[in-house]
């Protein structure tokens, strides 16, 4: 493995991290009957779930040398 893969596959680890911790946050808050969970969904799982997919993207597209 170079040094190339092994920052890719920390990229995407972080990526998969970040995608799992929105898609737990907006299953709590479908269990959760309270008005917050209506904020919690977009806003805390939404911004998880866009980061982890915004980490992806770039892990895939940038340029290490």
């Amino acid at each position: 493995m170079t040094q190339q893969d092994g920052t890719i596959s920390k990229k995407l680890r972080i990526a998969g991290i970040l995608i799992i911790l929105g898609l737990i946050v907006e299953g709590f808050s479908l269990l959760w009957n309270h008005t917050l969970s209506f904020l919690a969904f977009p806003c805390v799982g939404g911004m998880f779930l866009v980061l982890g997919i915004v980490v992806y993207l770039l892990a895939l597209v940038s340029r290490t040398t």
